[in-house]
């Protein structure tokens, strides 16, 4: 055979195999299930192969776990914890006890929802206890796996892009920096898998030239599902509107009428542009309504106690600290300069601003609008919180928090490193920060030369408009961050820009592959498969 023949018969076995060219719908329901079952299987064996893995616990964990009726069979010491505790047990919780910081109020997470069903899961596993973490890892790596078939169906390209993307997508789940959360007693493994489920959903959205219906229902639900994990993440709201209303979601009917009308005045013509906008768009608009009251409503439901902390934590954790005049900055404010006694305190320290007399005071005239207002209008400031950011987020992962159980012969607050491509590359990030926004200001740029490009198909304007809402969430989250808790545990806090970040990588290679070989972006529209 010469090498032209051999040539054309690796060709034509690559055509067999669907590995260039679009893919039909056959080919690629069977490839998302075989990668959905791959991928499921990778992240069972990360967390269970050789001994269980996840995070201990900061503290945290009971306002979250307690309403379930359970306790964690090593209680909490005050410390962070050196091992993986996974297993807790029946328990009656009265009063304070129980909720947000011994405050009794009730704390609401969608990670709730995974950790009941859970608890109904581990005896049908033999799991100890009456809730073991580790039957919640499996229904979330579970449901990782079903995200990973989702995004097969909804990427565009042929089928060897389309897994390797979604490997892209796969090695920053499985990622040390984030798997560990999923058996963990926090409230971050929904705010996660929300995240990922957010990739489909706006793919689903924007396959076609208007909105699809489905797209609408799905990326609300999703929305609706992370923000509701953690209230940081109530940052994607005006993202997610954003996207909701980008294209039409109602189809427009053809006005081809040839009568001769009188044109209209230019302030009538700007009202029926603005009619016709919402008429296009009244599904969406019903969606963002249904958003916002849902955001509302469980912004409302939020403890106070926890509301208390977080802005208490920006001004004497933050913004005092790392302020040139903190004096002057408690005057601006409107309280007492003697507070300032207070500074680099926590709420619940022997030091704290809230032991002192001043407190109710404080309360009255301190509010946190005022204090967002306090750091935008010293911009000067927001330079050195910004570089503060960066530098967290070069640092994914708790390291003062154990992996390992204490049986496990490892050493206290040893981090297990199973999987840490994303990782690694963090690590060079941590050499030169510039690079994350860099990053991010390359990945946008792509995203919107994709998303604006009127020769693309519909599937790969939406891979560019995907990608420029995941760069502007990850930058509403990181300034929601440092604006708020700031300084305090701050490498925790910016785990969703972490994360966020980390897909900005297979996104924007995807974005640059099909802005390059126009070809594939150009290719007729096939009917979708699902």
């Amino acid at each position: 055979m010469t090498a032209y023949e051999a040539r054309a018969a690796l060709g034509r076995a690559a055509m067999r195999l669907r590995l260039v060219g679009e893919p039909d719908r056959r080919s690629v329901r069977t490839a998302a299930a075989f990668a959905g079952a791959g991928w499921t299987i990778v992240m069972l064996l990360r967390l269970m192969l050789g001994g269980v893995v996840g995070m201990g616990d900061n503290g945290d964990a009971v306002r979250l776990l307690c309403p379930l009726g359970v306790v964690s069979n090593h209680p909490w010491d005050g410390q962070p914890s050196a091992h993986l505790y996974p297993t807790w047990v029946s328990h009656d919780w009265y009063g304070e006890t129980c909720g947000a910081q011994g405050s009794g109020e009730q704390y609401y997470s969608s990670q709730q929802l995974v950790l009941a069903l859970a608890k109904v899961l581990t005896p049908v596993l033999g799991l100890p206890g009456a809730l073991d973490l580790r039957a919640a890892g499996a229904l979330l790596a579970f449901a990782f796996g079903a995200l990973i078939a989702l995004l097969v169906v909804l990427l565009p390209g042929p089928l060897w892009l389309r897994l390797t993307v979604t490997a892209g997508f796969g090695l920053i789940m499985c990622d040390s920096a984030f798997a560990g959360f999923l058996i963990s007693p926090f409230s971050e493994p929904s705010a996660l898998i929300g995240l990922l489920l957010l990739c489909p959903a706006l793919l689903l959205l924007w396959r076609r030239p208007d909105s699809s219906l489905g797209g609408i229902v799905l990326t609300t639900v999703a929305v609706i599902f992370t923000i509701t994990a953690k209230p940081q993440l109530i940052s994607l709201v005006p993202v997610a509107m954003l996207a909701l209303l980008w294209l039409p979601s109602a189809r427009r009917k053809d006005n081809r009428r040839k009568d001769k009308q009188p044109a209209p005045a230019a302030n009538g013509k700007s009202q029926q542009r603005l009619g016709r906008w919402l008429a296009a768009r009244w599904p969406a608009l019903i969606a963002c309504v249904v958003l916002c009251g849902v955001t509302a409503g469980f912004a409302a439901t939020q403890p106070k106690r926890l509301n208390q902390l977080v802005w208490y934590d920006a001004v004497f954790v933050e913004m005092l600290p790392h302020s040139p005049d903190p004096v002057a900055d408690l005057k601006a404010l409107g309280a007492d300069t003697r507070l300032i006694s207070a500074m680099n305190s926590r709420m619940n320290d022997l030091n704290s601003a809230a032991r002192t007399p001043y407190w109710d005071d404080y309360r009255q005239n301190v509010t946190p609008a005022k204090i967002v207002v306090h750091f935008l209008t010293n911009p000067g400031r927001l330079v050195g919180m910004g570089a503060r950011g960066i530098q967290a987020v070069t640092r994914p992962g708790l390291e003062y928090l154990g992996s390992y159980p204490a049986d496990s012969g490892h050493e206290p607050y040893a981090k297990e490193r199973r999987i840490a491509v994303v990782s690694a590359v963090f690590d060079g990030f941590r050499s030169v920060p510039a690079l994350v926004p860099l990053l991010w200001l390359g990945t946008i740029v792509l995203g919107a030369m994709l998303a604006s490009r009127a020769w693309a198909r519909h599937s790969a304007r939406a891979v560019g408009r995907l990608t420029v809402c995941v760069v502007l969430a990850l930058f509403l989250q990181f300034w929601s961050v440092v604006l708020t808790e700031g300084a305090s545990d701050l490498v925790k806090h910016m785990i969703f820009t972490d994360f966020l970040t980390a897909l900005c990588i297979p996104l924007a290679a995807l974005c640059f592959w099909l802005l390059y070989r126009r070809e594939h972006a150009m290719a007729p529209e096939r009917p979708q498969a699902g």
